[in-house]
């Protein structure tokens, strides 16, 4: 288990060393927050990393609500055929990332805060698929 564990951590820090994390299509409330807050940022002395944190956190609940209303648009438009599997989807996504995130505790820097916003932005793109898919 022990190996597992060590493995799994030793996969997520070539993630992000890979800079493979954080890709998002178009401007989305992180990027906005990390621009909006650039100068604050350069120029703390104090307090730097909660700027940072706040930027994270915005960008995670913004996709958190917009995952959650696809989600309402899943149920409304698909009936069970769609509603079931993204229920499923979410339910064990969750399960995988609160298990993933407390491993992530472990790492130095932003690994947690950057996996949070990487793994609801896989989310909210994996249930688009699964709209796309549903569609009559």
């Amino acid at each position: 288990m022990k190996k597992i564990s060590n493995g799994l951590i030793g996969v997520l820090c070539l993630f992000l060393a890979s800079g493979a994390y954080s890709k998002a299509p178009d401007m989305d409330v992180f990027q906005k927050c990390m621009g909006r807050t650039k100068q604050d940022r350069l120029t703390c002395s104090t307090g730097c990393g909660l700027i940072l944190q706040q930027c994270y956190d915005e960008g995670v609940a913004d996709i958190n609500d917009r995952a959650s209303r696809l989600l309402s648009q899943i149920k409304s438009e698909s009936g069970s055929a769609c509603k079931d599997p993204a229920e499923t989807y979410l339910s064990d996504a969750m399960h995988m990332e609160s298990d993933v995130a407390q491993k992530a505790n472990d790492i130095l820097g932003w690994a947690g805060s950057e996996l949070a916003l990487s793994f609801a932005r896989q989310r909210l793109d994996n249930l688009g698929l699964i709209r796309q898919s549903c569609k009559p």
